[in-house]
């Protein structure tokens, strides 16, 4: 019975020793919608969803819909929340929304462009960032499975960097 808890304590700590730990915040600009959509909490979870998968220790503050310019307010008070939740990196990603899309539909195309930027906590210095216009997804969907793929799909651009990051 100790070998088995001895072993299970090895597993723990060997996992914890090679995983990373992110913090990371979304922030929608949408202008036709003061308060968060469900668009952006799919995306959110799908990002929280790849780095758990990947084997990341994962926190995140809560989504914010906010105006372009709060967006470095908001990302000095979630960094602070990085520092103390003893984060490794800390990921801003913004969301801009088109002003013509449908507030309570799920689509890809209601999103203009994806930005986010990867900050290491200890040296306070931004190691990467990314700004593109959003694309289909692979399978050419623009419903909800759309919207998770493409969030994974960046997602694995984020996780890329932080792996060269590593190394």
């Amino acid at each position: 019975m100790k070998r088995f808890f001895l072993l299970c304590a090895v597993i723990c700590c060997t996992v914890y020793c090679w995983s990373m730990e992110i913090s990371f915040q979304v922030i929608q600009h949408y202008d036709a919608v003061n308060e968060v959509c469900e668009q952006t909490l799919v995306i959110e979870d799908a990002i929280l969803d790849y780095f758990f998968n990947s084997g990341s220790i994962v926190t995140n503050e809560p989504a914010v819909a906010a105006d372009k310019d709060e967006d470095e307010k908001i990302w000095r008070t979630s960094f602070a929340y990085a520092v103390e939740g003893g984060a490794q990196y800390f990921i801003q990603l913004c969301l801009d929304y088109d002003a013509a899309a449908k507030s309570n539909a799920i689509a890809l195309s209601n999103i203009r462009r994806i930005s986010w930027t990867i900050t290491d906590v200890k040296a306070n210095k931004k190691i990467a960032s990314d700004k593109s216009t959003v694309r289909k997804s692979k399978t050419g969907r623009n419903d909800i499975d759309g919207v998770k793929e493409y969030a994974s799909a960046i997602a694995a651009d984020m996780h890329k960097m932080l792996v060269k990051k590593e190394r």
